[in-house]
């Protein structure tokens, strides 16, 4: 897998370590990777504490020790395999020129 996209999340393999990592706490059972900001969905791993969601100065991270569905109410899950992902953010340009982040 190079790359999938689970509506507006994009998971991104990458090969190496990122550095200055900040590990992001889990949300109850739930490794929320994103949430609806209009539907209050969220695109999560659940039963899965060894899952890590990580921040840098380069974005946000997935590590993934072994596969997972990641999960979402209006989406059918997808299987992620093993491995470590960039999760860059999806953006829109608006009438000004200036990016925006697209709610979910």
């Amino acid at each position: 897998m190079k790359m999938c996209r689970q509506g507006d999340v994009l998971i991104v393999q990458r090969k190496n370590e990122p550095a200055e990592v900040t590990t992001v706490s889990h949300d109850g059972d739930a490794l929320v990777l994103a949430h609806g900001e209009v539907t209050g969905h969220k695109h999560a791993f659940y039963s899965a504490p060894e899952a890590r969601l990580e921040t840098s100065p380069k974005g946000r991270h997935l590590r993934l020790v072994v596969s997972r569905g990641l999960s979402h109410e209006e989406h059918s899950p997808i299987e992620i395999p093993a491995g470590l992902y960039d999760l860059p953010r999806q953006v829109e340009w608006n009438d000004d020129l200036e990016p925006r982040v697209v709610p979910d």
